[in-house]
């Protein structure tokens, strides 16, 4: 059902309206000429002026009556047509495929932008800032005062001081530049130098790949250090891994500078008469080392 506003629009009722309208015209004309006609008998008995004032009165009022009349049966025009609202939706593509190449490069940003942000340290004391670089990276940031023995002493480096021919073997673009003598492992190292290390997890690695190569080569032993030192650095120049043990015979310390390690007896002979005329040393053997001084040794 429409409501009367509706219905003006929709057209229901607009002849009925119309309709009345023009009967309102009628009764109007009919109401005028039926007044004029009863006034006329009456002109003869009123002035000129009367008359005059009293027919303007009369028609007037018929003209306001028609016009009202005649305006009520206009129609209201009709509301313009509502316009369709379209609603756009964006048209969502896929992105686009990357190819291997551009895959590696994201690959290697992200690589990267981790590397660097796990090298960018918050701004600290120095020790530790020294610690986070040698933890991150396996390196040894030289302090004042330190030296070959004092390094490899740490507990959280090697925690042994005899074990300076590992950092000399493996910083030796560094250090071969250091004058030869039997104060080495005990000289005071320039400050500020990065000395590559070796972390526990390569340690496990190495150990687990040396597990069975239990012979090792006794290259010399003595009480002292001045004649082990030259001997040790020549070694490590010529690729031998080399290190340093202590023990004691008959209550007695002694020091054996030992190259390893073998994977039988046969492959250390070979190498300890290379070795021997090498050194022009005639005392020098093979020894079967156990697992023990292989875990303690064989990781580095």
């Amino acid at each position: 059902m429409f409501s009367e506003k509706e219905k003006l629009y929709h057209g229901t009722g607009l002849k009925d309206i119309s309709r009345l309208s023009l009967i309102w015209k009628y009764k109007i004309i009919y109401f005028a000429m039926y007044s004029w006609m009863k006034i006329k008998h009456s002109f003869c008995l009123m002035p000129k002026e009367g008359v005059m004032k009293l027919s303007a009165t009369i028609i007037s009022i018929c003209l306001t009556l028609f016009l009202f009349c005649g305006g009520c049966s206009r129609e209201e025009p009709p509301p313009p047509p509502t316009k369709k609202i379209k609603v756009v939706k964006p048209i969502k593509r896929p992105p686009p495929e990357k190819d291997e190449t551009e895959e590696k490069e994201d690959k290697e940003i992200k690589a990267s932008s981790v590397e660097e942000k796990a090298l960018k340290a918050p701004e600290i004391d120095a020790g530790e800032k020294e610690t986070a670089m040698e933890e991150v990276t396996g390196y040894y940031i030289v302090k004042k005062g330190d030296s070959l023995s004092s390094i490899t002493g740490r507990e959280d480096v090697y925690g042994d001081s005899l074990k300076w021919p590992i950092i000399y073997r493996l910083n030796m673009d560094k250090l071969d530049k250091l004058q030869l003598g039997d104060d080495l492992p005990g000289r005071e190292l320039p400050e500020g130098v990065r000395l590559q290390i070796i972390l526990p997890d390569e340690v496990k690695e190495n150990l687990k790949r040396r597990a069975n190569n239990v012979w090792a080569i006794n290259v010399l032993s003595t009480t002292t250090n001045g004649k082990i030192i030259p001997v040790a650095i020549r070694l490590i120049k010529n690729g031998y891994l080399v290190y340093i043990t202590r023990t004691k015979v008959k209550g007695k310390d002694w020091i054996r500078l030992r190259v390893g390690f073998f994977k039988n007896k046969n492959e250390a002979d070979t190498e300890v008469k290379k070795i021997m005329t090498m050194l022009n040393l005639a005392d020098s053997w093979v020894a079967n080392v156990g697992k023990k001084e292989l875990g303690e040794f064989g990781g580095y």
